[in-house]
């Protein structure tokens, strides 16, 4: 093991449903902090993982043993001459962002349950897991999912992480039960891994992904790196989630019929879409206020319509750009959106930006009924009104995706933390006129949208209407126009 690397050792209690940790850091002068992350990115809200390790202990020089002491509610102090560490991690939650060990699988988002230095980031990662012999050949054997490099050492499986930033951004799952197919596209190669159910025609569910992958590709020119990997997890159990990571994501639905039925089938697509459309936005083209991750408390930013406002409004978009869905279909989409967003009062109350700022403070639940919007559902309206503008202003020449290949150029690619100025201003660049009306009445305001999606809609050749049906729920029509 080199001087700047730590080795992490795991695990598993299948019984308890825990894993062992045992890490070894390089040598230093002194006492130092060893810290859990308080929060995972893709989800903007404090996780408190904390309370899921049930004890921390140090290992000095001489073999001695001890329990180490709190620092705060997610970091220890590690006395002087202290360099191995091992904690127990309980690790039942099963979705798109947890960490969860069973018979059939060893489940880990590493932002959960890896602790790392504090002070020395910058430390290169091995991690081991010592008690799983893979045979991807037998049809009982384990694979191992991940988007890490690895490599077998003495039938040990071990991954290798750049620094700290690389390691809690790359989840894996190993299974006998590994479904994998793979495609190259435009120079990507891309890695699809189902654990347990399949969907009712595989070679769709690939072809499906190559047109997506295609699509998005197509407008961005390039991608952040050679290599991605869908992990993909549909339990006999409800769950509806994905997560996005740098080289990766996990997506989780079930229960089983649900996967299997058209419905479940197109949802899953439509997660997928948003996910890799992240691999850019938020990934790369990511908030000041995230550059980089600062994993030790609360880091809020307005900017939550743009990382997941834009995603949603993308994602669907490209199944349709992909012809995934056709105009019906993604009219079908648009109105379940629509729904969401003209029946939250909240909307009203707290603008977007400001609720993207609130998601530290009640999560992502809705909390008080009527105090703030969704940064997916009105984030998404948004985006849409910001393409339909500068499509509007340059006769069709330049859209929304025009400016967000630019600020990936600009910003992403490099690695620049984004502002609100910054985005506002390409969108501009790309429009040929300001759009400051739009930021300031619904981006930082709370100005009702009606009348301008009306007018937006009409732009695309559609018709926008809604009533209110027998329950008080407003209904939201929309098709082409006749």
């Amino acid at each position: 093991m080199s001087t700047s690397t730590v080795r992490y050792e795991l695990k598993r209690d299948v019984a308890a449903q825990r894993i062992c940790f045992s890490a070894t850091f390089p040598e230093r002068e002194g006492a130092w902090t060893l810290q859990l992350p308080t929060w995972r990115p893709g989800r903007y809200e404090l996780g408190n993982f904390a309370q899921y390790v049930l004890w921390v202990e140090g290992m000095d020089g001489q073999g001695q043993r001890m329990r180490l002491a709190k620092q705060d509610l997610h970091a220890w102090r590690v006395p002087n001459g202290v360099r191995q560490v091992e904690w127990v991690f309980h690790a039942d939650i099963l979705n798109a962002g947890s960490t969860c060990v069973e018979d059939d699988l060893f489940y880990v988002n590493p932002v959960n349950c890896f602790m790392y230095d504090l002070e020395r980031q910058d430390l290169a990662a091995e991690v081991a897991l010592t008690d799983l012999t893979l045979d991807p050949t037998s049809e009982s054997g384990w694979a191992l999912a991940v988007a890490m490099p690895w490599e077998e050492r003495d039938g040990v499986p071990t991954m290798r992480a750049r620094d700290v930033q690389h390691l809690m951004d790359s989840p894996w799952m190993a299974s006998p039960k590994l479904w994998h197919d793979s495609y190259r596209e435009q120079g990507l190669d891309v890695h699809i891994w189902v654990h347990d159910t399949l969907p009712e025609d595989p070679a769709r569910f690939v072809a499906d992904h190559v047109a997506f992958t295609r699509s998005q590709l197509s407008y961005f020119g390039s991608f952040p790196t050679d290599e991605y990997h869908f992990l993909y997890l549909f339990p006999d159990r409800d769950v509806r989630h994905g997560v996005e990571h740098e080289d990766s994501t996990v997506i989780a639905l079930g229960p089983a019929e649900r996967v299997r039925s058209e419905e479940g089938y197109m949802e899953i697509l439509g997660i997928a879409s948003h996910e890799l459309y992240h691999a850019w936005n938020v990934k790369r083209i990511r908030p000041a206020e995230w550059t980089p991750y600062d994993f030790t408390g609360p880091c809020p930013s307005e900017l939550g319509y743009v990382a997941e406002g834009v995603t949603t409004y993308m994602g669907d978009l490209f199944l349709f750009e992909a012809g995934i869905v056709d105009l019906q279909g993604w009219c079908g989409l648009m109105t379940k959106l629509l729904e969401r967003h003209v029946n939250n009062p909240g909307r009203l109350n707290l603008s977007v930006a400001a609720s993207s700022y609130d998601t530290w403070l009640d999560g992502y639940k809705m909390g008080v009924r009527g105090r703030k919007g969704s940064i997916y559902v009105e984030g998404a309206v948004l985006a849409f009104l910001c393409d339909t503008r500068i499509m509007e202003r340059t006769e069709g020449k330049a859209s929304l995706s025009t400016a967000m290949r630019l600020l990936w150029e600009r910003y992403g690619q490099p690695r620049i933390g984004l502002t609100a100025d910054m985005y506002w201003d390409v969108l501009a660049e790309v429009a040929g006129a300001r759009l400051d009306d739009l930021r300031r009445d619904h981006a930082e305001g709370t100005v009702d949208t009606w009348e301008p999606l009306v007018h937006a809609m009409s732009t695309q050749g559609l018709t926008l209407s809604k009533h209110v049906d027998e329950g008080g729920i407003t209904r939201v029509n929309l098709a082409p126009t006749s």
